[in-house]
C-alpha cells in the first residue's frame, strides 16, 4: 500500500522543466505592452500570460485520472484489514498489480464506496467522450479506457485496482521519457539556431561569436558563481541569454517593459521569478538527472521508490574509494552526433520552407497591390470599363443590377 501512497506524495512533487519563453515571446510581450487592451470601461483588461507564464499548477506532472487514484487510495488505506494483508508485500508485486488480489475480503461498505468512486470516473469519462465526440463531428478517435475494468461497468473489483497501478506507472515512466524527449529538442534546436546564426557571419564574425560562446561555455564549466538577484550583472545575463539582446545596448526602461508581462507597470512575484529561470532551467534538469541516476542505481525492484533495504545494498557496495565527481549538462550533451545531425536538416528545411512561404505571400501582396493601380490607368487612359451583362429585361422603375466579380474563394 506504501507504494501507492508514494505515486500520491510524488506526482505533486515531480514536474516538468521550466517552459522557456524565446525571443518571439519576449518581443510578443513587448508589443502587447506597447498596445494594451481596452475594456468596455477603458480599463486595461488583464492580459493573458504566455505559456511560459502559466501557474506551476499547470506545469505539474498530472493524469486525468488523479482524482480517481486519490480517491481510490484513500478508501483502501480507511480498511485496517486490507492494510495488514499487504503490510509484508514485495514492491514488485505491488507494482504488477498483485495487490488488487487481496481485495476480494473488504467490507461491503468499502466495496461500496469503491463503486461510488468508479462511478463518479465513469461519468466524467462519458462527459469527456461526450465532448469529444462533438468537437470532432465522429466518434473515430475514440478509446476505451484502460485505468479501469471496461467488461464490469456495475461495480469495482480486483481488475480496477490492478488496471489504475499498471496504468499509473505507465503514464509516469511515458510523461519521464516526454520530458527527456523535449528537453533534448530544445538543446538541439538551440545548437541548431546557433549554427544557422554562424553561418550568415563573415569570418571575423563568426570567429569573435565563437571565442565568445567558449568563454561563456567555460565560465559555465568552472561553476561560476550564481549572480547576486536583482544586480546589474545578473539583469543584464538575462538581456543576453534570455532576451536575446546585444550585450552592449542593455537599456534598463526597456528591459522592466519587457518582462512587464501583464502591462501593468508593475513586476508582481511571477514576473520576477521568470527573471531566474536561465539559471534555475540548468539547476532543474540536473536535478531530474540525479534523480534519475540515484533512482537507477538503488531502485532494484523499479517500482519508484528507493526503500530501507534497497539503500543499504546500496551503501554496502560502495567502496571506500574518491568520489569519481558529477558530469552535469555543461560537459555532456544529452544528444547524440547523428541526433543534432537529423535535426540540423529537419531544421535546415523547415527553415527554407518558412522563407519560400515569406516570399509568396510577399509576391501576392504585390499583385494584390498592383491589381487596383492598372484597373484606375485603364480607366484614365480613356478605356471604358466593361459593362455588366443585361441577363432580363428591367421592368420600368426597377433599379439596375450589376453583377460585381467575386473573389474565386468566396464562400470556401
Amino acid at each position: 500500500m506504501r507504494w501507492l501512497f508514494g505515486l500520491l506524495l510524488i506526482t505533486p512533487l515531480i514536474v516538468a522543466p521550466p517552459p522557456r519563453r524565446d525571443a518571439a515571446q519576449a518581443q510578443q510581450a513587448q508589443e502587447t505592452h506597447q498596445q494594451p487592451q481596452q475594456g468596455q470601461n477603458g480599463q486595461q483588461e488583464e492580459i493573458q500570460k504566455p505559456v511560459g507564464e502559466q501557474e506551476p499548477e499547470k506545469q505539474r506532472y498530472m493524469f486525468t485520472y488523479n482524482k480517481y487514484l486519490e480517491e481510490v487510495v484513500k478508501i483502501l488505506e480507511s480498511d485496517p484489514k486490507f492494510n495488514e494483508k499487504i503490510k509484508n508485500m514485495k514492491e514488485e508485486d505491488i507494482k504488477a498489480g498483485a495487490i488488487a488480489d487481496h481485495i476480494d475480503d473488504l467490507d461491503e461498505g468499502v466495496f461500496n464506496q469503491l463503486t461510488l468512486v468508479k462511478a463518479q470516473e465513469i461519468e466524467r469519462l462519458r462527459n469527456q467522450i461526450e465532448e469529444q465526440i462533438k468537437a470532432d463531428g465522429h466518434a473515430n478517435n475514440i478509446k476505451l479506457p484502460d485505468h479501469l475494468d471496461v467488461q464490469n461497468w456495475e461495480k469495482f473489483g480486483k481488475e480496477d485496482l490492478r488496471k489504475l497501478i499498471q496504468k499509473t506507472v505507465a503514464d509516469m515512466n511515458a510523461e519521464d521519457e516526454r520530458r527527456r524527449d523535449e528537453f533534448k529538442e530544445y538543446e538541439m534546436k538551440k545548437k541548431a539556431e546557433e549554427d544557422h546564426k554562424l553561418a550568415q557571419m563573415s569570418e571575423d564574425e563568426r570567429k569573435r561569436a565563437v571565442a565568445e560562446d567558449e568563454a561563456r561555455d567555460a565560465r559555465h564549466n568552472d561553476h561560476e558563481k550564481l549572480k547576486h538577484p536583482g544586480s546589474r550583472d545578473q539583469l543584464e545575463e538575462v538581456w543576453e541569454d534570455g532576451d536575446h539582446m546585444d550585450k552592449d545596448s542593455f537599456d534598463p526602461k526597456t528591459f522592466f517593459r519587457l518582462h512587464d508581462i501583464n502591462g501593468d507597470g508593475y513586476w508582481n512575484t511571477e514576473e520576477l521569478e521568470a527573471l531566474f529561470q536561465i539559471e534555475l532551467d540548468k539547476i532543474f534538469e540536473e536535478m531530474n538527472r540525479m534523480r534519475e541516476h540515484v533512482m537507477t542505481q538503488m531502485d532494484k525492484n523499479q517500482d519508484r521508490l528507493v526503500s530501507m533495504d534497497e539503500f543499504m545494498q546500496d551503501n554496502e557496495a560502495q567502496t571506500p574509494e574518491k568520489d569519481p565527481g558529477w558530469d552535469d549538462l555543461g560537459k555532456n550533451h544529452v544528444y547524440t552526433d547523428e541526433e543534432l545531425k537529423k535535426f540540423e536538416e529537419e531544421y535546415a528545411q523547415q527553415q527554407a520552407n518558412m522563407h519560400q512561404q515569406q516570399q509568396q505571400q510577399q509576391q501576392q501582396q504585390q499583385q494584390d497591390h498592383q491589381q487596383p493601380v492598372q484597373a484606375e490607368v485603364h480607366y484614365n487612359q480613356g478605356q471604358a470599363p466593361a459593362q455588366p451583362v443585361q441577363q432580363q429585361p428591367q421592368a420600368p422603375g426597377q433599379q439596375q443590377i450589376h453583377e460585381l466579380p467575386k473573389d474565386p474563394s468566396y464562400g470556401i
